[in-house]
């Protein structure tokens, strides 16, 4: 029997919605008791002949001193060795101790993964192919159809859960209804590019639509913006803490999340996946998954890694979230009086970075018009509409946006 045989097995008896969405890559990958499996065994070998990094030879790294002096209290060895395989075993403890708060003990080990991007990708790999469907929101993050379907040539579906008019569960029911095979199913919340959170009835209507569906499915958490809520009465955490509850014949909840929102760490690349479920069927998906973070860009930086890991140890870590939530919050406040102020009617919207404005005519044309007059927008020329984003522009500034949007709508 190999490897891959072996896990697939397990996975069927202990978890048969994920051995059911497994893809031909996911049936099979494994991770390899290679030169990196080994490496980890002999970590703390008086004398260790395994991995091709430069050492003092007794643990501390040689470093440029170009390079090192800019470390500040980081430790050398922290910042230029090579992190483990599927990330710093004590980073991935602390990120699954803030995941276990609200979803339960009942959860893999999360793997750190180079971005959100990438943590997608990883399950792309793991649960969708050409004989896969793959429901996405639309209007919804671009890059998820170079992922799912450019890159893994899986049939994409869309449903719209959000317009104009608010959020409506209908399309979402109405969709997963209609499904024959196993399939994947992607949430955003909060959503880019509308910026909308549900509120508790409204996430226990997507529960309650997911546990309906007639076939096995993967849930998707894209989770890039968890937090980041603008107003009152709405859900603040992950919608997958919700969905771990649900029957793991039938559903697989993935959480992806990382450091590049939750902390502000945008250039550190530093993302991870979660399998919402434990025991064996766990050890089986971190193994595969490991096996695909070898094969792509084996261990993640150590240095951004570490910089995440300290910042979690911090005590001060809420408040000073709280700081820049706080900042981001006034330009929301600002960008939605200016807009209430010039009569625009966005989608509704109450977090993460955005606005989804609806335009009459080209929404791309509109998009040029405005660059030539020092505007960036975003189009959306599919869902007629541009996207705002508030992350990057100091409030005092807002005003000044929609006035040029106001004289060019």
């Amino acid at each position: 029997m190999t490897p891959a045989s072996a896990l697939n097995d397990r996975l069927a008896a202990s978890h048969p919605a994920a051995s059911a969405c497994l893809s031909a890559l996911g049936r099979a990958i494994f991770y390899p008791k290679g030169i990196t499996a080994q490496a980890e065994q002999a970590r703390g070998s008086r004398i260790n002949a395994t991995l091709g990094q430069l050492t003092d030879g007794a643990g501390g790294a040689m470093g440029l001193p170009g390079m090192v002096r800019h470390l500040g209290d980081l430790p050398p060895e922290r910042a230029l060795l090579y992190a483990a395989q599927g990330g710093i075993p004590d980073l991935r403890a602390a990120w699954k101790a803030r995941l276990s708060a609200a979803a339960g003990p009942a959860i893999s080990l999360p793997l750190v993964t180079t971005g959100i991007t990438h943590g997608l990708a990883t399950v792309a790999d793991l649960f969708a192919g050409p004989d896969t469907d793959v429901l996405l929101p639309e209007p919804g993050w671009g890059n998820y159809k170079h992922i799912f379907g450019t890159r893994r040539g899986a049939r994409l579906l869309g449903y719209g859960c959000l317009g104009p008019s608010g959020f409506d569960v209908a399309p979402l029911r109405r969709a997963l209804a209609a499904l024959t095979r196993p399939t994947v199913l992607v949430l955003n919340y909060p959503s880019n590019p509308i910026g909308y959170v549900p509120d508790p009835v409204e996430a226990d209507a997507i529960v309650a639509a997911v546990a309906e569906a007639p076939v096995p499915l993967v849930v998707v958490t894209d989770d890039a913006y968890q937090g980041m809520v603008w107003e009152p009465g709405r859900v603040q955490g992950s919608l997958f803490a919700r969905l771990c509850r649900l029957d793991p014949a039938r559903v697989l909840p993935v959480k992806v999340d990382g450091a590049t929102k939750e902390l502000f760490f945008f250039g550190g690349r530093v993302g991870f996946v979660t399998f919402g479920c434990g025991g064996s069927a766990a050890e089986v998906l971190e193994d595969k998954a490991m096996g695909l973070l070898r094969a792509t860009t084996s261990s993640g930086p150590a240095f951004s890694q570490a910089l995440v890991l300290e910042a979690l140890a911090n005590p001060a870590l809420d408040e000073e979230r709280e700081v820049l939530h706080t900042v981001l919050r006034g330009r929301y406040q600002a960008l939605r009086a200016s807009l209430d102020q010039a009569g625009i009617t966005p989608w509704p919207y109450n977090g993460a970075f955005f606005v989804f404005v609806p335009v009459k005519g080209d929404a791309e044309a509109l998009r040029l018009r405005l660059l030539d007059q020092g505007v960036g927008v975003i189009a959306f020329a599919d869902a007629g509409a541009i996207r705002l984003s508030y992350a990057s522009i100091k409030a005092e500034l807002l005003p000044e946006l929609v006035s040029v949007l106001a004289r060019n709508l």
